[in-house]
């Protein structure tokens, strides 16, 4: 239903790279789990490399790959291909790096598409080992069960002692229920999770519960707690599943609402389980031109705000045009919030409308970060859709780094890596997508 079967045009599995699988943690009160669905490989025949979240040190701790197939012809697949395809080797090629980088990279069985675990439940000896072979061949760090068919109790522990069996107590089992299944509500799977926890929870590492599709909410923490107040599921073992694009299912909570939720849920549950997106590709707010960018701003959400890499920006000096009231002044846009309101911003309707920020001292810089309107929670309509990106070392010299002429999306990124700058200066041209004057920026990041 969820983890859905997708069209050959649009999907890609895995081809055969070997990979190491790293021994992995369980979570502190210090170390969120921030987990990605990886389905969409290709976008428009375009490949989608899962490697960004690492190389923009984002945070994430675990990619989900699939999804894996058990079909009764005999074959195997990953979505529509065999795992063998060769077109695949580059995706190969990128999970084992960010293995190496300490990512764990699980695979996802079933989801959607029918028939994987009632193989699994009634030909055992048939089907698991094919299951096995992915395994092995590909060097995974775990399965995820996506049991969105009947399986029986005795099916689900049976698959779960053999993975445990073959595979030892540092393979990584997770499973991925509605979230109402953990606290006595409705259930996709058949068997019952809250005994599958009493029986056989020791070899759970923990639980991708689906807080969408009709299924719950992460709008605020009240599903949550209400499996967590059901005394079967302890926090550290409950991972909140949110989708993160609108139009990847319904329930799609926008993001300062949803870190809001997470950072409360950190506060009341100090070993909260983290949270998992579904899916990658599209993810906001950065879109399919940088989903990375969603896994940030969910480290950033469960760790107080200071996840991931520096923002050397962070309530430096910054002056610019005059701003639209006295609430919506420059410093709103270093403030390093987005989630404060409509004022949480900087606004201008200055004919020359420009932000710059003084950084102190000139530091070696790698990337600028821009906020628009609809990271804020305003319409898309009132994103920045035309501007420069400029560096000084001395405040009147400029350096032009990025020129930006239709843009779209609720949050951009602009690479300035190699430069060394005091002063980083955002001047705009076109400030929304239609005739609107206010230039609305919610937050200038710069990283080193």
């Amino acid at each position: 239903m969820f983890r859905k079967t997708l069209a050959a045009a649009t999907a890609a599995v895995f081809a055969g790279t070997l990979l190491t699988a790293p021994a992995h943690a369980a979570p502190t009160a210090d170390s969120k789990r921030v987990v990605v669905y990886y389905q969409t490989q290709y976008l428009n025949g375009v490949y989608v490399s899962p490697r960004a979240p690492t190389d923009n040190t984002t945070g994430v701790t675990d990619v989900l790959v699939g999804a894996i197939h058990l079909n009764g012809d005999g074959t195997t697949h990953l979505n529509d291909h065999p795992p063998s395809d060769p077109r695949f080797t580059q995706m190969w090629a990128d999970l084992h790096a960010m293995q190496a980088q300490g990512v764990h990279v699980s695979a996802f069985v079933g989801g959607a598409a029918q028939g994987s675990f009632q193989r699994l439940d009634t030909e055992f000896e048939t089907y698991y080992p094919r299951l096995k072979n992915i395994v092995t061949t590909y060097g995974l760090d775990g399965l995820d069960l996506d049991v969105e068919e009947n399986m029986s109790q005795a099916g689900i522990n049976r698959l779960i002692d053999q993975l445990t069996t073959d595979f030892g107590t540092d393979f990584i089992i997770t499973l991925a229920p509605v979230a109402t299944a953990l606290s006595g509500g409705g259930n996709l799977s058949g068997f019952n999770y809250e005994t599958l926890e009493r029986d056989r929870g020791a070899k759970i590492d923990w639980y991708n519960a689906q807080f969408y599709c009709g299924w719950g909410s992460m709008a605020n923490t009240t599903g949550y707690d209400n499996i967590i107040n059901r005394g079967v599921f302890p926090p550290a073992k409950v991972v909140a599943g949110v989708v993160t694009n609108s139009a990847n299912c319904g329930g799609y909570v926008a993001l300062p609402t949803l870190k809001n939720t997470l950072a409360a849920l950190v506060a009341k549950y100090p070993t909260f389980g983290g949270v998992d997106g579904w899916e990658y590709f599209n993810s906001d707010p950065g879109g399919t031109s940088a989903p990375w960018q969603w896994a940030r701003e969910m480290t950033s959400a469960m760790s107080g705000g200071s996840g991931g890499p520096v923002n050397l920006a962070l309530n430096k000096a910054a002056t610019g045009s005059a701003a639209c009231a006295s609430s919506e002044g420059p410093a709103k846009a270093v403030n390093g919030s987005v989630s404060g309101g409509n004022a949480d911003k900087f606004c201008t309707l200055a004919s020359s409308k420009w932000l710059q920020v003084d950084l102190g001292t000139s530091q070696a810089l790698g990337s600028v970060e821009i906020s628009h309107a609809s990271a804020g929670g305003e319409s898309a309509s009132f994103n920045t859709r035309a501007f420069t990106v400029q560096t000084s070392t001395n405040g009147s010299s400029w350096t032009t780094r990025a020129t930006v002429t239709s843009n779209t999306a609720a949050v951009t990124t602009h690479s300035v890596a190699g430069v060394t700058a005091r002063y980083v200066r955002l001047t705009i041209t076109a400030p929304t997508q239609g005739s609107d004057p206010a230039a609305r920026i919610y937050d200038l990041k710069i990283f080193a």
